[in-house]
């Protein structure tokens, strides 16, 4: 029963993925996703703008204020059943601003399955030091090591 839900989940999100626009001539509306990213970039602090890492980053050193944004984007492709989570992170000095959003990468007309970003908000809370620690894997897969792993040390002041 435990891989029928995520293959089922994998499914719906194909299926929703499938309803998309077909005439590339006409506006498309904003995507949740963009408008998601753009109010957690505007929930951050007046006084620091958020700061946005990338893959390149893995490994080094943030400083943040406190109230201050942290945007993580990652390449994903939720059709393999991988996704990004949070393997590590201290929330009393970091926290999660919402769950990860998914921007799908442009691709040819009825082609499925093509992969994208993943973004993962963070938000300053408090002074102190924790280290992100991010993984990419399978829900379903217990004991298996991750794909991937990202790494942050963050420090807020």
């Amino acid at each position: 029963m435990r891989v029928r839900i995520p293959l089922v989940l994998v499914m719906a999100g194909l299926a929703v993925a499938g309803c998309g626009n077909s005439n590339p001539n006409q506006a498309k509306p904003p995507s949740a996703t963009s408008v998601a990213v753009t109010t957690a970039v505007q929930a951050t602090s007046d006084q620091h703008e958020a700061v946005k890492v990338g893959a390149d980053s893995d490994g080094k050193d943030v400083s943040l204020a406190v109230g201050q944004g942290l945007i993580v984007t990652l390449d994903a492709n939720p059709t393999t059943g991988y996704a990004w989570v949070v393997a590590d992170l201290d929330q009393n000095v970091v926290k999660q601003n919402g769950s990860p959003e998914y921007q799908q990468d442009p691709n040819p007309n009825g082609m499925v399955g093509v992969g994208g970003k993943s973004v993962l908000n963070f938000v300053a809370a408090a002074p102190g030091s924790t280290k992100l620690n991010l993984a990419y894997e399978r829900a379903w897969e217990q004991g298996v090591e991750p794909a991937k792993r990202f790494t942050l040390n963050l420090t807020v002041h």
